[in-house]
């Protein structure tokens, strides 16, 4: 899915007559279009030609600007299947959550702050009743969903932080890291190797290091919670 995040101040335009009613739909494309990031009411309403009391009455707080946003987004996310072992299903998931996060900056921080739209609750029902399918409790359904879907999430919020500015250096985190783990003055061989390869996961794909993390989990999955770990 690809929508805009540039800001716009500007009320859109609106034809002569009566202005077309407010939609739930309306308002969270006018959110997914604004962006997350900075998200505030007057350039949601700007956005939509309409004043802030009007959106308020349709929206009662921030928060709800940004469930909207947040269900519009999820639903219109091309998830994958659910066909197959469980496995490769999670992997497929966990990715397309990753991949879901990435497209929207600033909508995983939202979301794990506590701001959860019907839609994620309704997916992470699908992928358990999945597993419970499989053979999963639904105990152990719960938490190995809980651990991937954690695990995009909290990858993803990372990248994001990384790419901020540090402070009055105006630098992103990301290039702060990189130099500081590079120092390799009055270390020993093994630190300086270990320096090295910080570095080189600093320096690599995010998607890349999330990969490498999801096959840790994914095996711990299978080592303790899936049925043919209890046999």
């Amino acid at each position: 899915m690809t929508l805009t995040n540039q800001v716009s101040d500007r009320p859109a335009k609106r034809g002569p007559g009566r202005p077309q009613a407010l939609t739930g739909d309306a308002i969270a494309e006018a959110v997914l279009a604004t962006g997350f990031t900075g998200l505030t009411f007057a350039a949601v309403a700007g956005r939509l030609g309409v004043g802030q009391a009007t959106l308020y009455r349709h929206a009662a707080n921030r928060d709800e600007l940004v469930r909207m946003g947040l269900d519009l987004a999820l639903r219109r996310t091309e998830w994958p299947g659910l066909d197959g072992p469980w496995r490769p299903l999670l992997e497929r998931w966990a990715l397309a959550s990753w991949h879901a996060w990435e497209a929207h900056p600033g909508a995983v921080l939202e979301a794990t702050r506590g701001v959860i739209p019907a839609s994620m609750i309704q997916l992470s029902d699908r992928v358990g009743a999945a597993l419970v399918n499989r053979g999963f409790t639904p105990r152990d359904a719960v938490l190995a969903v809980d651990l991937v879907f954690d695990l995009a999430a909290d990858s993803r919020r990372g990248v994001e932080a990384l790419a901020e500015a540090l402070g009055s250096e105006s630098l992103p985190v990301r290039q702060t890291m990189e130099r500081h783990w590079s120092a390799h003055r009055g270390v020993d061989e093994v630190t300086a190797q270990l320096r090295d390869e910080m570095v080189r996961a600093i320096r690599e794909e995010p998607v890349v290091w999330f990969r490498g993390k999801l096959r840790i989990v994914l095996t711990g999955i299978e080592q303790e919670l899936a049925p043919e770990a209890r046999a």
